[in-house]
């Protein structure tokens, strides 16, 4: 059956321009059967719709929980071969987008010129698609969430209230970005991301490098007292751990250890698997943003042996910058 606002959403699309004789919801749930809501009968269950003409009949799936949820529902609705049919509502502007023929826009949402919504996707109350942004199928975009300019989002991708995707990222397919977020960087294939500059805390990627950490020497260093040991490690052997796992993330042979990350074939994609990598190897919470902040291998280890609280405290502000920082180039 969905939610509340999406059944007036229907009211309200068939007031402003009359459509169906009848609408009426259909929910798995037993207890609600023969209840109303908004003033519509809650008929029965989804195999009701197996004695439904699928000629003269249309269905829309208003499950938006999660976008899984929303695609077992879809599928299931799918089943008995009535058109999915959009509800849109009628104060959205489209003009210029390209949007598919089955799509759910709430009010005071905001689709920009070009941009491109899939099928079965959603945009809820406020939302916004940015110029040339592309929505993917199945995705779910919570109220006030932005999807600025040129963003991607993969198929079955959910973006949280009041979240903010800076321009040009790319969010891989399945990925959840949690609500009031700012995402900086692109987020991988089923990844979570999370706070204020975004932070993944967990993906898979969609190419991982050929072959074991260990069988290209990579093991963890300091896996009993991680905050002493690295400091007395010294930076000369830290930066042949960075450039060992640079080597493996980007399945190339040799590199020059001073030279840039970025410069030597890295991206936002690979510089998370980096810190990711890194975390574990040297026993301490290296993050993406350090990996932009201090991209050459000596520049990192000499941050990661400094030892000074006071850098290490203020994780949070460097982070800030580090996102103001990316809005600027980007404007």
């Amino acid at each position: 059956m969905g939610n509340g606002e999406g059944i007036r959403l229907a009211l309200t699309v068939n007031r402003a321009s009359p459509r169906w004789q009848r609408i009426v919801l259909l929910d798995d749930d037993p207890s609600k059967h023969g209840t109303t809501r908004l003033g519509l009968e809650v008929a029965g269950p989804i195999s009701h719709l197996a004695g439904v003409d699928a000629n003269c009949s249309e269905v829309v799936n208003l499950v938006t929980r999660t976008t899984d949820g929303r695609a077992r529902a879809q599928e299931k609705i799918g089943q008995y071969g009535i058109p999915f049919t959009s509800l849109i509502h009628p104060g959205v502007d489209l003009f210029g987008a390209e949007v598919a023929s089955d799509v759910t826009i709430y009010p005071h949402a905001s689709v920009g010129a070009e941009a491109r919504i899939g099928p079965a996707s959603v945009l809820l109350i406020g939302a916004v698609a940015g110029h040339g942004a592309r929505i993917g199928r199945g995705c779910v975009v919570a109220p006030n969430a932005v999807i600025n300019a040129r963003v991607t989002l993969g198929d079955r991708a959910y973006v949280g209230s009041n979240a903010s995707i800076l321009p040009d990222l790319r969010i891989g397919a399945g990925a959840t970005i949690g609500a009031n977020c700012m995402v900086y960087t692109d987020v991988p294939e089923g990844a979570t991301a999370m706070g204020v500059a975004a932070q993944v805390l967990s993906a898979t990627p969609h190419h991982a490098p050929s072959g074991s950490m260990e069988a290209h020497g990579l093991q963890p260093d300091f896996p009993d007292d991680p905050s002493s040991s690295i400091a007395s490690a010294g930076s000369a052997h830290i930066e042949a751990v960075i450039t060992k796992a640079l080597v493996y993330v980007l399945g190339a042979g040799e590199l020059d250890r001073s030279g840039n990350f970025f410069e030597l074939g890295c991206n936002s994609l690979k510089a998370l698997e980096l810190a990711q990598h890194l975390r574990p190897l040297l026993g301490r919470d290296v993050q993406v943003v350090d990996i932009y902040r201090f991209p050459t291998a000596p520049a990192l280890a000499s941050f990661l042996t400094g030892g000074d609280p006071a850098a290490l405290g203020m994780r949070q502000a460097q982070q800030r910058a580090e996102m103001r920082r990316q809005l600027r180039s980007r404007a």
